[in-house]
């Protein structure tokens, strides 16, 4: 415990290090031109962005006291430049949060080289083959759901007359015209991503598979949000989009082993990127959007629950990957 709390005592003296004021000046200017530039407003209530990158940086590399001053100016400065609406202190607040967060659970924590999976026995070759099955196994089901199983229902927005329901088949069948298109063309693009996924199971690739399917998971977010769409996702949508995310972990898993990942750091990334984006993106993110524009809190959790949960497996990458760069420039600057 009292090295826990040693790490606040840590993170506050850097503020007396110059170095570290005009690195974590940097970092701020960066994630004001990731949000800027490498972000997409889709609608006024979701956005998706990477500039949570720089925070994670700031809080690995100064701490929770210096996270959490660089998430609030962060926010502040990006609002200046690039607004989207009116300033809401509550997500300059979540911003420190974040960046608190971070600093707390990874101050001067990297990734470690470990060893590769594969040896001279072939045994990585044969828990490849089971990293396959298992991936091909959950595309065929996750193609028989969308085919199958009750997918969405499309209401009429006035008289809440049902237009459209069925599986992925049915609506693709029947709502190329009129409210049920967009719809249809989500369900082709998840039929699309079910089949690559299995694809990309037999040849192995596993980046691209991961991108696919976050890309995949997106699009059908979109055809299940309420703010100006009268469509309702049946539970074979939600199995479904549950299935692709499983396979995300598998691929997740296989790079792990083929790549000699840190698998506890990796854990601990997953531990506090959950954390953070269960309380801070979804819980306190939803209340200031109810708050803003009027709405319940129910009306944006599960739009908002859905976005965060399919980004989540690609924010850890993301962050593995960018904490791994920072120690090796770190290891060379000594």
């Amino acid at each position: 415990m009292q090295k826990f709390f040693g790490i606040f005592v840590d993170s506050a003296k850097e503020f007396k290090n110059l170095k570290s004021v005009i690195m974590a000046a940097l970092l701020v200017a960066l994630h004001t031109v990731f949000a800027m530039f490498l972000s997409i407003q889709v609608t006024d209530s979701l956005r998706i962005s990477v500039s949570f990158i720089a925070n994670v940086a700031a809080g690995c590399l100064f701490g929770p006291v210096m996270g959490f001053v660089c998430g609030g100016i962060g926010d502040i400065i990006q609002f200046i430049l690039k607004p989207t609406g009116p300033y809401f202190p509550g997500w300059t607040l979540s911003a420190a949060l974040a960046g608190f967060i971070y600093g707390a659970f990874l101050y001067k924590k990297f990734p470690q080289k470990v060893k590769k999976a594969t040896d001279d026995t072939g045994n990585f070759g044969q828990l490849e083959k089971l990293y396959m099955t298992a991936k091909i196994l959950i595309s065929v089901c996750v193609f028989v759901f969308l085919m199958a199983a009750p997918y969405v229902t499309v209401r009429d927005k006035a008289s809440k007359e049902i237009i459209l329901t069925g599986s992925v088949f049915d609506i693709v069948k029947h709502g190329f015209t009129g409210p049920g298109r967009n719809s249809a063309i989500v369900g082709i693009i998840l039929i699309a991503v079910s089949v690559a996924m299995v694809v990309f199971a037999i040849f192995k690739i596993n980046a691209v598979a991961l991108m696919v399917t976050v890309f995949g998971c997106f699009a059908s977010a979109l055809a299940i949000y309420t703010d100006k769409k009268t469509t309702t996702a049946g539970w074979g949508f939600y199995v479904a989009v549950i299935l692709i995310i499983i396979y995300m972990g598998i691929c997740i898993k296989n790079m792990a082993d083929k790549h000699a990942l840190d698998l506890g750091f990796l854990a601990r990334v997953t531990l506090v990127l959950t954390f953070d984006t269960m309380l801070v993106n979804v819980l306190i993110g939803t209340y200031w959007v109810s708050v803003m524009y009027g709405k319940g809190f129910a009306f944006y959790f599960i739009t908002r629950f859905i976005k965060n949960i399919i980004q989540l497996p690609i924010n850890i990458i993301l962050t593995y990957y960018v904490l791994g760069f920072i120690k090796t420039i770190n290891d060379r600057l000594r």
